[in-house]
Protein backbone atom coordinates (compact mmCIF):
# COMPACT_ATOMS: atom_id res chain seq x y z
CA UNK A 1 0.00 0.00 0.00
CA UNK A 2 2.84 2.36 0.83
CA UNK A 3 4.38 1.88 -2.63
CA UNK A 4 1.04 2.63 -4.32
CA UNK A 5 0.57 5.80 -2.28
CA UNK A 6 4.10 6.94 -3.10
CA UNK A 7 3.50 6.20 -6.78
CA UNK A 8 0.23 8.17 -6.77
CA UNK A 9 1.92 11.13 -5.09
CA UNK A 10 4.72 11.08 -7.68
CA UNK A 11 2.09 10.98 -10.41
CA UNK A 12 0.43 14.02 -8.88
CA UNK A 13 3.68 16.00 -8.66
CA UNK A 14 4.85 15.20 -12.18
CA UNK A 15 1.39 15.85 -13.56
CA UNK A 16 1.17 19.28 -11.92
CA UNK A 17 4.56 20.33 -13.28
CA UNK A 18 3.99 19.02 -16.80
CA UNK A 19 0.43 20.36 -17.04
CA UNK A 20 1.59 23.84 -15.99
CA UNK A 21 4.32 23.80 -18.62
CA UNK A 22 1.99 22.48 -21.33
CA UNK A 23 -0.78 24.93 -20.43
CA UNK A 24 1.63 27.87 -20.48
CA UNK A 25 2.81 26.77 -23.91
CA UNK A 26 -0.80 26.51 -25.08
CA UNK A 27 -1.60 29.94 -23.65
CA UNK A 28 1.46 31.48 -25.28
CA UNK A 29 0.49 29.98 -28.64
CA UNK A 30 -3.08 31.21 -28.34
CA UNK A 31 -2.06 34.74 -27.32
CA UNK A 32 0.92 35.32 -29.59
CA UNK A 33 3.23 38.20 -28.73
CA UNK A 34 1.73 38.91 -25.31
CA UNK A 35 4.71 38.04 -23.09
CA UNK A 36 3.74 40.32 -20.23
CA UNK A 37 0.28 38.81 -20.08
CA UNK A 38 1.72 35.36 -19.38
CA UNK A 39 3.67 36.73 -16.40
CA UNK A 40 0.47 38.18 -14.99
CA UNK A 41 -1.65 35.08 -15.53
CA UNK A 42 0.96 32.47 -14.52
CA UNK A 43 0.18 32.47 -10.75
CA UNK A 44 -3.57 32.05 -11.22
CA UNK A 45 -3.06 29.53 -14.02
CA UNK A 46 -0.68 27.48 -11.87
CA UNK A 47 -3.06 27.57 -8.94
CA UNK A 48 -6.05 26.49 -11.01
CA UNK A 49 -4.10 23.66 -12.65
CA UNK A 50 -2.89 22.48 -9.26
CA UNK A 51 -6.51 22.39 -8.04
CA UNK A 52 -7.57 20.45 -11.14
CA UNK A 53 -4.80 17.95 -10.47
CA UNK A 54 -5.94 17.67 -6.86
CA UNK A 55 -9.43 16.81 -8.10
CA UNK A 56 -8.05 14.11 -10.40
CA UNK A 57 -5.78 12.89 -7.58
CA UNK A 58 -8.76 12.46 -5.25
CA UNK A 59 -10.76 10.74 -7.99
CA UNK A 60 -7.85 8.32 -8.51
CA UNK A 61 -7.54 7.32 -4.84
CA UNK A 62 -9.46 4.03 -5.36
CA UNK A 63 -6.29 2.69 -6.97
CA UNK A 64 -4.99 2.22 -3.42
CA UNK A 65 -7.28 -0.82 -3.21
CA UNK A 66 -4.80 -2.51 -5.54
CA UNK A 67 -2.78 -3.34 -2.44
CA UNK A 68 -5.20 -6.25 -2.11
CA UNK A 69 -3.70 -9.08 -4.22
CA UNK A 70 -7.15 -10.32 -5.26
CA UNK A 71 -7.88 -6.96 -6.91
CA UNK A 72 -4.42 -6.59 -8.39
CA UNK A 73 -4.40 -10.05 -9.99
CA UNK A 74 -7.70 -9.43 -11.82
CA UNK A 75 -6.77 -7.34 -14.87
CA UNK A 76 -10.21 -5.81 -15.44
CA UNK A 77 -10.57 -4.70 -11.82
CA UNK A 78 -7.00 -3.42 -11.81
CA UNK A 79 -7.60 -1.27 -14.90
CA UNK A 80 -10.90 0.09 -13.57
CA UNK A 81 -9.43 0.98 -10.18
CA UNK A 82 -6.35 2.50 -11.77
CA UNK A 83 -7.84 4.57 -14.57
CA UNK A 84 -11.52 5.19 -13.76
CA UNK A 85 -11.01 8.44 -11.86
CA UNK A 86 -9.01 10.20 -14.52
CA UNK A 87 -11.25 8.94 -17.34
CA UNK A 88 -14.40 10.10 -15.53
CA UNK A 89 -12.79 13.50 -14.95
CA UNK A 90 -12.02 13.84 -18.66
CA UNK A 91 -15.55 12.90 -19.69
CA UNK A 92 -17.08 15.24 -17.12
CA UNK A 93 -14.86 18.12 -18.19
CA UNK A 94 -16.12 17.84 -21.76
CA UNK A 95 -19.72 17.76 -20.63
CA UNK A 96 -19.45 20.95 -18.56
CA UNK A 97 -20.51 24.26 -20.04
CA UNK A 98 -17.09 25.90 -20.22
CA UNK A 99 -15.40 28.22 -22.64
CA UNK A 100 -13.27 26.50 -25.31
CA UNK A 101 -10.07 27.82 -23.69
CA UNK A 102 -11.04 26.42 -20.27
CA UNK A 103 -11.95 23.09 -21.86
CA UNK A 104 -8.51 23.04 -23.43
CA UNK A 105 -6.88 23.57 -20.02
CA UNK A 106 -9.03 20.81 -18.50
CA UNK A 107 -8.12 18.51 -21.38
CA UNK A 108 -4.40 19.28 -21.10
CA UNK A 109 -4.51 18.59 -17.37
CA UNK A 110 -6.47 15.35 -17.73
CA UNK A 111 -4.38 13.96 -20.57
CA UNK A 112 -1.16 14.87 -18.77
CA UNK A 113 -2.36 13.04 -15.66
CA UNK A 114 -3.39 9.97 -17.69
CA UNK A 115 -0.06 9.84 -19.52
CA UNK A 116 2.01 10.20 -16.33
CA UNK A 117 -0.28 7.70 -14.60
CA UNK A 118 0.20 5.27 -17.51
CA UNK A 119 3.97 5.52 -17.26
CA UNK A 120 3.81 4.61 -13.57
CA UNK A 121 1.34 1.81 -14.35
CA UNK A 122 3.78 0.38 -16.87
CA UNK A 123 6.63 0.59 -14.36
CA UNK A 124 4.47 -1.03 -11.67
CA UNK A 125 3.41 -3.98 -13.85
CA UNK A 126 6.91 -4.39 -15.26
CA UNK A 127 8.35 -4.57 -11.73
CA UNK A 128 5.86 -7.26 -10.59
CA UNK A 129 6.53 -9.66 -13.48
Amino acid sequence: MKALAKQLFKTFLFSVIISIIASCAYYALQHKGVGEDLKVILPSLSESLAFLNIIIFVMTLPMLFLANPAYYNNLSIRLVLYYAGSIVFTITAFRLQLSPENKAFYFITAITFVIVHSVFYYLMTKKRR
